[in-house]
């Protein structure tokens, strides 16, 4: 029946850390390929993880695998953004890039809550 009464306390600093594995994962693999989508690419599938993670434990809603995921995300993306960003030549381009990013990781992000979140039970 899932928890009907009890409401489970967040540890952020645990998805904190997880957020910061990422960062670490995503900067090796961009220093190692220097291709900003290898850097995506490893960001997204430690999302992904997380993501079948908590589909495995079935203890998350919708809005709560969300606030995670965004948290784990806002972290694990920041060097390969940077990295698209930084050179900033034209800032349409770079607006259009940031933009891109941004609206992939939401979509990527709205995809494993809805996967992860506990299937509904009926009485």
């Amino acid at each position: 029946m899932g928890n009907l009464f009890l409401q489970e306390r967040e540890r952020w600093w645990i998805w904190f850390m997880w957020g910061l594995v990422g960062c670490l994962l995503s900067s090796f693999v961009l220093s190692l390929t220097h291709q900003q989508i290898m850097g995506f690419t490893a960001s997204s599938l430690l999302v992904l993880a997380v993501a079948i993670w908590m589909n495995y434990s079935k203890r998350f809603e919708f809005f709560r695998a969300f606030k995670v995921l965004i948290l784990i995300y806002t972290f694990s993306f920041l060097p390969p953004l940077l990295d698209a960003l930084l050179p900033i030549d034209k800032l349409s381009v770079a607006a259009l890039k940031g933009g891109l990013v941004l609206a992939f990781g939401m979509l990527l992000c709205i995809f494993c809550a809805w996967f992860a979140r506990r299937p509904k039970q009926y009485y």
